[in-house]
């Protein structure tokens, strides 16, 4: 498939998952009564809208995502008269975290469907062989010639027939310099290199050739199970991932639209199962980033209504906005910093960097 037409379905998976998202704080609002303005798909001057009820309901010009206006959002803000009673600000502090709560609870159950839906369906396995797939350019492992077609012999004269123990040895040995023994047109050639240490493990920089194996498919119990543990490991990760981000360890781990974009574009074409698996994890992610205890987010939201209920008095618009601009400022900064690094790891060809 082209380029064009898999960044087209990546903008629409996106797009649809926003606005699921959106939809989830637009239903919990009005199931607590709340009055809800305006909820729109994509984004620009409205093609077409319609009124039903108090609600507009619209099509944007501008195909990525959508949007929901819950009146009372902001303090101060002008209501219908009569209607004051019904802003998201003058709502029990419960009704108000239920709300918006609503958009990432949606998109982590997706993601929870979507995973089990991937296991019934089935997914094709790969058998991984001693045979060079791919060399990252400039890494360790280019650095000493091996090329792809080499078949990779020992580490440290330590000699092991399974792909899975060769990496094991690798991963053991961050930072070090070590003696990799490669054979090329039945001859085996000995160089030392010094592996690289992500996080705390040995890389050598390259990935192994897979021939095809069996499909892996679960009954519905096991396809549920492991879509919980798929979820479990990927939050863990990425919990330990923003911590890592937030200490100044590295934000390399992240990536942004124009990295997902062309992420997708790498997988799109494996089928459906990585379809599903890629719009899984994306909504998983949508979800989690949406809690992050800070404003504009949906967890600074969730902040605020705790902090005003213990506090027995609401905050001033003033320092709504302020805080709002702050968390705003931090989100711009960050997306500069990762679009930058998305940009330069495409352009280097390390985007998908084999280990």
């Amino acid at each position: 498939m082209s380029l064009a037409f898999n960044l087209l379905q990546f903008v629409g998976i996106l797009s649809v998952l926003v606005i699921l998202h959106e939809f989830g704080h637009m239903f919990v609002a009005k199931w607590c009564g709340m009055r809800v303005e305006k909820f729109s798909l994509f984004f620009g001057k409205p093609l077409a809208k319609f009124q039903k009820g108090e609600t507009e309901y619209a099509i944007g010009w501008i195909p990525a995502g959508g949007y929901v206006k819950i009146n009372g959002m902001v303090r101060g803000e002008e209501m219908p008269e009569g209607q004051e009673h019904r802003a998201y600000y003058n709502a029990p502090t419960w009704k108000r975290v239920a709300t918006i709560l609503a958009g990432p609870a949606v998109n982590i159950v997706l993601a929870f469907v979507l995973l089990a839906a991937m296991f019934w369906i089935g997914i094709p396995t790969g058998i991984p062989t001693d045979r060079i797939d791919t060399v990252t350019r400039e890494s360790p492992a280019a650095q000493i010639g091996i090329q792809p077609g080499d078949r990779l012999v020992a580490i440290d004269g330590v000699s092991r027939t399974q792909p899975a123990e060769l990496r094991k040895l690798i991963e053991a040995r961050p930072g070090q310099r070590v003696d990799v023994t490669y054979a090329r047109d039945g001859r085996e050639i000995t160089r030392p290199a010094t592996l690289n240490d992500e996080n705390g493990k040995g890389r050598l920089g390259f990935s192994f050739e897979v021939r095809e194996g069996p499909i892996d498919r679960s009954g519905p119990i096991e396809g549920i199970t492991r879509s919980a543990d798929t979820m479990w490991f990927v939050t863990s990760e990425t919990g330990q991932a923003l911590w890592r981000a937030v200490t100044g360890t590295t934000v390399k781990e992240f990536n942004s639209v124009v990295g997902l974009g062309a992420a997708y574009d790498e997988v799109a074409s494996d089928g459906l199962w990585q379809v599903i698996q890629f719009a899984a994890l994306i909504s998983l992610a949508l979800g989690i980033f949406n809690l992050l205890p800070f404003l504009p987010l949906d967890g600074g939201h969730i902040v605020f209504a705790l902090l005003e209920k213990l506090k027995g008095s609401p905050f001033s618009r003033e320092t709504f906005e302020r805080v709002s601009m702050i968390g705003l400022a931090l989100m711009l900064i960050c997306t500069v910093f990762i679009v930058q690094n998305d940009i330069i790891s495409i352009r280097d060809g390390t985007l998908f960097q084999p280990r």
